[in-house]
């Protein structure tokens, strides 16, 4: 690795995983001189970017600079953790403190995403409100708790959070249920800092709580006005298509084996009067049955998100699993010892039965979910 890394001029990487060689293998010299060209090529690197950065007039270098600090931090505790090794072999390679100047400029990267945070906060959108949370989060991995950040995050996200309500999805019930009701928990922590989604059966609480009479309102013509009511921003409505193979059995009759194997031993005298024994070798025969059994479900679920306000065709997509069953077995006449070892270690199998349609549809439905959702998060993650 450390290798790779050095070709592709990314030094850093290149002395970590060097270190990380030279602390299994000490006596490792490859090692010992690609850390050694690595380390100094990393600190003539990232002082060439500290020059650089230093030029730029706007607040937007305070993070640059801090990464590039933080980097030459990391080096040196790197070089510590092996300088009983370096120094062994007499490399003149000391490790530095770079705390004051992360000191200094933590303060002034936290303060430029701070204000970048102020900036987009005063436009009322989502992706503004998105964007502005970032910030104050960014500022907050520099100077925990800056200012007023951490409040000021929590309400650019609630502003910035999309609320999108599934419907049903159309489809065998049991299936589109069982998906429905896992999509929600097998939800990303990440997605979820952004993103709640909430079901009709959820939705129908809320109007609850709100006093609301549902009387005629929870019918597929109204399900923007609903959507408004329980403030769902976006709605996922999905269709789910199901095909199957059933079981189907492949015979191949009558191959034939044949194999040389010692049927008895005879005993004799040598020519010396030794007694010996001596393997007496004949051809054996079978005739083997191959059986293969297999089948296979199929699903695709076809989704698209739309806006509540606008009913604006947002996201669409497809997501397909599937689900196989194959099993193979074979049975033989004549002499076992003739089998290969291949239709040997078959013919030990017995058959097996296929599992039903409605379980290999299930089992191809327990991986819709997690691809689902994958998919929902990479719409709502930019």
């Amino acid at each position: 690795s450390a290798k790779n890394y050095h070709k592709q001029r990314n030094f850093y990487k290149a002395a970590i995983y060097a270190s990380k060689s030279l602390k299994l293998n000490a006596n490792n010299k490859k090692a010992l001189y690609l850390f050694e060209k690595s380390y100094q090529s990393a600190l003539e690197l990232n002082k060439s970017k500290i020059k650089n950065f230093e030029k730029i007039e706007s607040d937007s270098k305070w993070p640059k600079l801090y990464y590039v600090y933080d980097e030459l931090k990391s080096l040196s505790e790197e070089l510590e953790s092996i300088q009983s090794i370096t120094m062994s072999y007499g490399l003149d390679l000391l490790p530095q403190d770079y705390s004051e100047e992360l000191n200094r400029l933590s303060p002034l990267a936290a303060e430029y995403h701070y204000k970048r945070g102020l900036e987009y906060r005063k436009k009322r959108d989502k992706q503004s409100q998105k964007n502005a949370a970032n910030e104050f989060m960014s500022a907050q991995e520099f100077v925990s708790s800056y200012k007023n950040s951490k409040q000021m995050y929590e309400e650019a996200r609630a502003a910035a959070l999309i609320t999108l309500l599934i419907r049903p999805f159309e489809g065998k019930q049991n299936l589109v249920n069982y998906i429905r009701d896992q999509l929600m928990m097998v939800q990303s922590k990440k997605s979820k800092e952004f993103l709640k989604i909430i079901t009709r059966d959820q939705m129908v609480s809320i109007l609850e709580e709100q006093r609301l009479q549902l009387s005629g309102m929870v019918n597929d013509n109204q399900i923007g006005e609903i959507g408004e009511l329980s403030a769902a921003n976006h709605i996922l409505s999905a269709s789910l298509v199901t095909t199957h193979r059933p079981s189907e059995k492949i015979i191949s009759e009558d191959i034939e084996q044949e194999k040389n194997v010692v049927v008895r031993r005879e005993k004799y005298l040598d020519d010396d009067g030794e007694e010996k024994v001596k393997k007496i070798k004949e051809n054996v025969y079978a005739t083997v049955d191959y059986y293969k059994k297999s089948a296979e479900s199929n699903l695709s679920l076809t989704y698209q998100i739309t806006d509540v306000n606008s009913g604006r065709l947002i996201y669409s997509g497809t997501v397909k699993t599937n689900s196989k069953f194959f099993h193979q077995w074979a049975t033989y006449e004549g002499d076992k010892r003739a089998l290969s070892s291949k239709y040997d270690n078959l013919c030990r199998l017995k058959e097996e039965f296929a599992p039903s349609k409605s379980e290999l549809h299930m089992l191809a439905a327990q991986k819709l979910p997690k691809k689902l959702m994958k998919k929902i998060s990479e719409h709502y993650s930019n």
